[in-house]
């Protein structure tokens, strides 16, 4: 398992999703996640440490595990297959272990909030990681891509 944190979350304009980047603690490589935008928020946020009157799904789910006298113990993003990524939630009740199914975006929600350890496997490390400047010109190139494909004709000299 290799160890990692949130180094932000942006938006996607082509995929009209949310990007969580989640950065290697030796700061060598990121895994970009792509999650809803509604996910996307509500780990924004926290990192923001935006705090709202009433509890929102996450602080729930927090709120549900301490009063169960339970824990998280850590997040993994464990695996991916076919494009989509899943996560597991290892947590502690009563001395007992249980590990939990979980979408990514909601395991680092969670992490978040209980300051619990992320980890991702190392074969999504090994697959799926980026360095940030390649990952940078990778979303250029797609935007633009994006520009071209969906800009009228006179707009792009083609008239």
């Amino acid at each position: 398992m290799i160890a990692v944190k949130i180094e932000s979350v942006s938006f996607d304009p082509t995929s009209q999703m949310g990007i969580v980047i989640l950065e290697d603690l030796e700061k060598k490589k990121i895994v970009p996640i792509w999650v809803g935008i509604f996910e996307a928020q509500a780990i924004l946020f926290k990192l923001k440490n935006m705090y709202f009157p009433r509890p929102l799904t996450y602080d729930l789910m927090k709120n549900l595990v301490k009063e169960l006298k339970g824990g998280i113990d850590f997040v993994l993003i464990s695996d991916v297959s076919e494009n989509t990524f899943y996560a597991e939630i290892h947590l502690n009740t009563d001395g007992e272990k249980v590990t939990l199914d979980s979408r990514p975006s909601d395991a680092l929600a969670l992490a978040l909030r209980v300051d619990a350890p992320i980890f991702v496997s190392e074969k999504i490390y090994n697959e799926h990681s980026w360095e940030r400047e390649k990952f940078a010109e990778f979303q250029k190139t797609s935007a633009y891509q994006q520009y071209l494909d969906t800009a009228p004709d006179e707009e792009i000299g083609k008239a």
